[in-house]
């Protein structure tokens, strides 16, 4: 069985495009270790990525196995992905049903405030944690519209990389950051883990 995730983010240049898939690819082989790997397949923007989903799910064999991930940009609560997603993107999945989706909630950035310590060595000084919102054990609950300010404003003393910012650090966090962390505060992410560990 071929498994492609097709992820939003990476933006249109090659070497961001390297970088986003390096890091997914990094976090999926933590979150199931010894399972499948699955191809991580960037794709720019949040309609962009739906729209190579659905081309890829058109054109797919029996035996490929397409999955899209994208953030939530809002509060989700105990609907299912494709629910929420038809309601709010107004996408429609009624040609998509055997194949995978999931989200990040809110955001990708949310995943990252499950893991403060990571965070913190990965500033190597000037780290302001305090400047976080909510609580590492419920990430989901933290506004799409207040995670990268959050971010921004703890890391602007980091000693040597400065402020954080999505295309220069996004990938290498996500990376870096403990799925299992991830997981337990966030029952998306615990889904879409779940997901990995049976391929």
């Amino acid at each position: 069985m071929s498994v492609k995730i097709y992820v939003e983010g990476g933006g249109d240049d090659e070497d961001t495009i390297t970088r986003c898939r390096q890091g997914f690819a990094a976090y999926c082989a933590k979150a199931a270790p010894g399972r499948s790997r699955p191809r991580i397949v960037p794709c720019g923007g949040r309609n962009q990525t739906f729209d190579k989903f659905k081309a890829a799910v058109g054109s797919s064999k029996a035996s490929d196995l397409c999955v899209l991930l994208v953030d939530s940009e809002g509060a989700v609560g105990a609907t299912s992905p494709t629910v929420y997603l038809s309601s709010r993107d107004k996408w429609d999945f009624s040609r998509l049903k055997t194949h995978h989706i999931f989200l990040m909630v809110q955001a990708m950035e949310a995943w990252f405030l499950a893991d403060r310590e990571t965070l913190a060595a990965f500033y190597d000084g000037g780290f302001l944690p305090k400047s976080l919102p909510g609580a590492s054990t419920n990430i989901e609950a933290v506004s799409k519209d207040d995670l990268e300010p959050a971010l921004k404003k703890a890391t602007r003393r980091a000693n040597t990389k400065g402020e954080y910012h999505k295309i220069n650090h996004g990938a290498a966090l996500l990376a870096l950051i403990d799925p299992i962390k991830v997981e337990n505060a966030s029952p998306h992410a615990a889904r879409f883990h779940q997901f990995l560990r049976s391929l």
